[in-house]
C-alpha cells in the first residue's frame, strides 16, 4: 500500500449572494458563508482552506476583474478554495476534498481545477 502525502487542491465555488448592493459587501459575505461552511464540514483529511476570489480576463482588453456579477440584487460570486488534503495518488486527492467537503455544500458545485503535491515545510529554527 502507498503512503499519504499532502496535495494542493483548487476548487471552484460559485456562491450566491441575495440582496447584493456594494460589490465588495457582496465578496465579503460569500467569503464568509463559505468559510462558515468549510468550518462545519466533517472533513479530517483537508487540513486547512484557503479562501479567494477567481479573477477574470476582460475578452477584449485582457483587463482582469473580479469574478462577481450583480444582477437585481442577487449575486454570483465566482470563489477559490485552496485545500490542503491528506491522500495517496492525486486523483483521490481531488475525490476526498469534494467528498469531504462537499457534504457542507449541499447542492453546491466544487469543481476542481488542479491539483499538485505539497511541498514539504522546512520550518526556520
Amino acid at each position: 500500500m502507498s503512503r499519504s502525502e499532502q496535495y494542493w487542491v483548487t476548487l471552484s465555488v460559485p456562491w450566491l449572494v441575495r440582496g447584493a448592493h456594494a460589490v465588495q459587501d457582496t465578496i465579503n459575505i460569500a467569503v464568509s458563508g463559505v468559510g462558515t461552511r468549510v468550518s462545519e464540514a466533517d472533513a479530517p483529511h483537508v487540513d486547512h482552506c484557503d479562501i479567494s476570489i477567481q479573477t477574470l480576463s476582460c475578452t477584449t482588453c485582457g483587463t482582469p476583474m473580479e469574478a462577481v456579477l450583480v444582477v437585481a440584487e442577487t449575486a454570483l460570486v465566482g470563489l477559490t478554495l485552496e485545500c490542503t488534503v491528506t491522500a495517496r495518488p492525486t486523483e483521490d486527492a481531488e475525490q476526498t476534498s469534494r467528498r469531504e467537503l462537499g457534504t457542507a455544500f449541499d447542492g453546491t458545485p466544487l469543481v476542481p481545477v488542479g491539483t499538485v503535491r505539497a511541498e514539504p515545510r522546512l520550518d526556520a529554527e
